[in-house]
C-alpha cells in the first residue's frame, strides 16, 4: 500500500513524495495503520527537447504542447508542472499536428524523463520520426451506397490533390453518417481504408459504407 501511494504521487510529478507507515496495536487483537505522507514539491520542467523534427521548428511543436518551461503565467496555468498524464496528452497533440499536415507515417520513437538528484527539476526529450508528407491520390466509396454516391461525395472535405488531413477525414465521415442518419440509418458506420504509395507520396482512400438497419 505504501508503494502504491508513492506511485500515485510520482504519476502526478511529486517525485520527492515520501510515505511513512505507522502500525499501532489496539484492543481485541487489532492494529491501527496510519500512512503519513510528505508530498514535497511538485517537479518543475526546466527543459523540453524535441529530436528528429525537420518539417517544423521546435518552437512550433512546443506551442502545441500544454507542458512548458516556467513562464510568467506558470503560477496560474501550472503548465511547468510535470505529470505523466500531461505528457501523454502532449504526445497525442504532436501526433495530431503531423497527421493533419499529411505525415501519415509519423511516430513517437521515445519520450525520456530525466530528474535531478533533488527530485525537483525535470527535463523532457521527445524523439520523433516524421516520415514523408502524403497528398490525396483519389477517394472512392465501397460498401452499400444506397444509390446516394453523389450526395456522399458532396460531404467530403478532402479532395484529390489535397494534403492528407486526419481532421478533415474525420469531418467527412461524420458528415456522411449524419446524412445517412437523416434518411433513417441511425447506426451507419464509415470505415476509411488508406492505401499508401510511398514512392509517389500519395494515399488512396476507400470509404467503406455500412448504413446498418433503417
Amino acid at each position: 500500500a505504501e508503494q502504491e501511494i508513492k506511485r500515485l504521487y510520482v504519476g502526478k510529478g511529486y517525485y520527492a513524495a515520501d510515505v511513512v507507515t505507522t502500525i499501532t496495536p489496539i484492543e481485541r487483537n487489532r492494529v491501527s495503520i496510519v500512512f503519513t505522507v510528505d508530498e514535497g514539491s511538485i517537479a518543475k520542467i526546466r527543459q523540453i527537447n524535441i529530436v528528429g523534427n525537420k518539417a517544423f521548428s521546435e518552437s512550433d511543436l512546443l506551442a502545441e504542447m500544454q507542458l512548458s518551461t516556467p513562464n510568467w503565467l506558470s503560477w496560474y496555468t501550472r503548465t511547468d508542472q510535470y505529470s505523466k498524464q500531461k505528457l501523454t496528452a502532449d504526445l497525442e497533440a504532436l501526433r495530431s499536428y503531423y497527421l493533419d499536415r499529411g505525415y501519415l507515417e509519423f511516430a513517437i520513437e521515445s519520450s525520456q524523463v530525466a530528474i535531478t538528484p533533488n527530485k525537483r527539476d525535470v527535463s523532457l526529450t521527445v524523439s520523433i520520426k516524421e516520415g514523408e508528407r502524403f497528398t490525396i491520390e483519389d477517394i472512392n466509396f465501397a460498401g452499400e451506397l444506397l444509390g446516394k454516391q453523389s450526395e456522399l461525395t458532396s460531404k467530403l472535405t478532402l479532395k484529390k490533390g489535397d494534403v492528407f488531413s486526419a481532421t478533415k477525414l474525420a469531418e467527412s465521415t461524420k458528415a456522411i453518417t449524419e446524412l445517412l442518419g437523416s434518411y433513417g440509418y441511425a447506426f451507419a458506420a464509415i470505415n476509411p481504408q488508406p492505401k499508401l504509395d510511398k514512392e509517389k507520396r500519395q494515399v488512396s482512400l476507400t470509404l467503406v459504407v455500412d448504413p446498418g438497419k433503417r
